[in-house]
């Protein structure tokens, strides 16, 4: 007994044609960006992500957008929430910063030293 002849097929079609790769060269005048956010000296001063609620304790405590960059940017002492490791802890002086992982603040608060 002879095992049967396989037959395979092309899939079909996708409009692809490879003469026309020459096309996707790049225009060398055109500037490339990275994927990635813009660096910070291009944002914005109003690009900090904030809860409401965040922002609300934030203005009700005199805590400025600024104050809360500077927190995150270079702070004193970072850790992760003990409860909820996917959440940052950012301390500088008495400012204390909760931050998610793509950087929403979730929270501002005062410690006492």
């Amino acid at each position: 007994m002879s095992a049967p002849a396989l037959t395979f097929l092309a899939p079909p079609s996708t409009g692809y044609d490879p003469d026309e790769t020459a096309a996707d060269v790049a225009d060398p005048t055109v500037p490339i960006h990275s994927a990635g956010p813009p660096p910070r000296d291009r944002q914005q001063a109003s690009a900090l992500r904030m809860t409401r609620g965040a922002r609300e304790a934030a203005t009700g405590m005199g805590i400025t957008d600024a104050d809360v960059q500077r927190c995150l940017d270079a702070p004193d002492d970072v850790s992760p929430r003990p409860d909820q490791p996917t959440r940052t802890l950012f301390r500088r002086g008495t400012l204390v910063v909760l931050a998610g992982n793509d950087g929403m603040v979730l929270r501002v608060s005062r410690r006492k030293r």
